[in-house]
């Protein structure tokens, strides 16, 4: 994935250099839009697509922002949900609940290439705000024989 995003970027400059030398009719901030707009299109390959997803998406305003609901019954494997690639930083705030019968079901998010976990509290609960920079940013759920429910739910925070 780095390696996309970073072609992206060599494919812009290079656009940029040509642009500067009036080649090509293209202003900075369209410039910056367009390579964006690539990354954003890289990055979403990346996510899941619904009908392979073990629990079901209700997106929101973008890739980054929806509502997910697993109800399993001893399933295994990975569900990336919300996320994506982009030029363009983003503050969100992630909550939910993991209501385990048996087996594992872990909630990580991976910031370009630092990954965390979210650790709920004794009754399931987890919640945390999240600044995401440039470059790919997912959040996702692991699961390992897991049976029970996971809900998580993803929007933009307000400072």
């Amino acid at each position: 994935m780095k390696k996309a995003i970073s072609l992206a970027f060599v494919l812009c400059v290079v656009v940029y250099q040509l642009t500067g030398c009036r080649v090509l009719p293209v202003g900075q901030e369209e410039l910056l839009g367009l390579a964006d707009d690539l990354a954003g299109r890289l990055g979403t390959s990346q996510i899941t697509g619904d009908g392979n997803l073990i629990g079901e998406r209700l997106l929101g305003e973008d890739a980054y922002t929806g509502r997910y609901l697993a109800e399993c019954a001893g399933d295994t494997g990975k569900d990336v949900v919300f996320g994506g690639a982009s030029l363009e930083e983003r503050k969100l705030y992630v909550c939910g609940c993991i209501l385990a019968e048996s087996g594992k079901a872990v909630i990580r998010i991976r910031m370009n290439e630092e990954v965390t976990e979210l650790e709920p509290d004794d009754d399931g609960f987890f919640e945390t705000k999240l600044s995401l920079g440039n470059g790919g940013n997912y959040i996702m759920v692991q699961y390992q024989d897991f049976t029970g429910t996971v809900e998580l739910t993803a929007g933009y925070a307000r400072d």
